[in-house]
């Protein structure tokens, strides 16, 4: 019923050119999660036959400049029903930017892309992480960065320079922290662990630091850099411009998500992640993880690609684990943009 109350609102919308391509992934998000209640309409109609109402005796008024639309139909019919068929029949949370930046950034190095793919099985046993090897303070500066300085030596051509970690970086953008505490709130009743909230920015080069974890009691923030899906950087330039919630898409997909158990997998120290909307729900059943990965590292290169997952140095791997495991939430975005 709630598909075919939908199909019949387009169809109006469409023929009166009010409908537009961009509206049609709010309108489907919408449509999940409201039900829409038909018996109130039936009864305001039934008292308005019977007492013979009717706006014969309303005047109208010319529209104001304030409450002008400006439609923007969809170009082009065939378009238009294929948006249709695929936002009443595949909420896949397929996405992709439709202007991705041009200006790729100068980098010193370009790191392998994963090579294995992570797994899960509902039941099946994983070796365990050791959480004495977690630190307490998930803010102090990694093990590298407390080593004696040692005589600076001059950097050979196409060397990488390395960053230390757990620096500021780039801050989050307003728009970006504004949708994460608003995915925060909307989500309290799941989230266990409310001292840290994880974000990450899929509109920035993966050769910047573009994953955040604030502390919400001191407002302290440490800042990294993350990977992302081949499948959402298909040329490889190290922008994201496609996210998908398929499986087998190898790609990133952008929403909230709950922290799940810490478990030793193919790529060392992880955390499963758990999906809240439609645009990542499958993230548990893809192997969509947190995990520590040897192709990216805290330089200013063209990280690696991985399957979809959140793969993060091997320098941030424990400061991460140790802040937003047990039930905290991530918010995977796109700064100046609807998501």
């Amino acid at each position: 019923m709630k598909k075919i109350l939908l199909a019949a609102l387009i169809a109006v919308f469409a023929s009166s050119g009010l409908l537009s391509a961009s509206s049609l992934e709010s309108l489907r998000r919408s449509s999940e999660n409201i039900e829409v209640n038909t018996s109130g309409l039936k009864k305001k109609s039934a008292a308005a036959e019977k007492t013979g109402a009717s706006d014969s005796g309303l005047k109208s008024r010319p529209a104001t400049a304030q409450y002008e639309i400006t439609p923007t139909p969809v170009n082009g019919f065939a378009e238009l029903i294929r948006a249709i068929l695929k936002l009443l029949f595949s909420p896949n949370g397929d996405i992709e930017i439709q202007n991705p930046s041009t200006q790729v950034p100068e980098v010193e190095g370009v790191m392998e892309d994963d090579q294995e793919e992570e797994t899960y099985s509902e039941g099946q046993a994983y070796d365990p992480v050791d959480l004495s090897s977690l630190p307490q303070d998930p803010f102090q500066p990694p093990a590298q960065a407390q080593q004696p300085q040692q005589p600076q030596q001059p950097q050979q051509q196409g060397q990488p320079r390395v960053d230390i970690g757990g620096g500021q970086g780039d801050r989050i953008p307003d728009d970006l922290r504004r949708k994460a505490m608003e995915a925060f709130s909307a989500n309290q009743g799941r989230i266990e662990n409310k001292r840290y909230i994880g974000v990450v920015d899929f509109a920035q080069h993966s050769s910047r630091q573009r994953f955040w974890i604030i502390d919400l009691q001191t407002g302290a923030e440490r800042a990294m850099r993350v990977a992302h899906g081949t499948g959402s950087d298909p040329d490889g330039d190290g922008f994201a411009t496609r996210f998908s919630n398929v499986p087998n898409s190898k790609a990133s997909s952008l929403g909230p998500y709950l922290t799940g158990a810490l478990y030793t997998g193919k790529h060392g120290k992880s955390m499963r992640l758990h999906g809240l909307s439609s645009t990542n729900s499958n993230a548990l059943s893809r192997a969509v993880v947190v995990h520590d990965s040897n192709y990216v590292r805290e330089a200013n290169v063209r990280q690696g690609r991985s399957f979809g997952c959140l793969a993060v140095a091997n320098s941030e791997i424990a400061a991460v684990l140790a802040s937003l495991r047990g039930g905290a939430l991530i918010y995977a975005g796109l700064s100046n943009s609807e998501f």
